[in-house]
């Protein structure tokens, strides 16, 4: 049985496939710094979120 965390992570990686926002590579970096369960820094947060001309998603 899933917990409530995977519940979460699964349902987010969804809305940001469905919504088209982030690159499947993108996606995939972060469902898996949300899956190891250890605490997010907020450089990553931003790599992720950041397009390659400085806007945020």
């Amino acid at each position: 049985m899933a917990t409530i965390h995977e519940k979460i992570v699964e349902k987010l990686v969804a809305e940001l496939i469905n919504k088209k926002s982030l690159s499947a590579e993108k996606i995939n970096a972060l469902q898996s710094l949300l899956k190891t369960g250890g605490k997010l820094r907020s450089d990553d947060l931003i790599e992720l979120f950041s397009r390659d001309d400085g806007d945020v998603v």
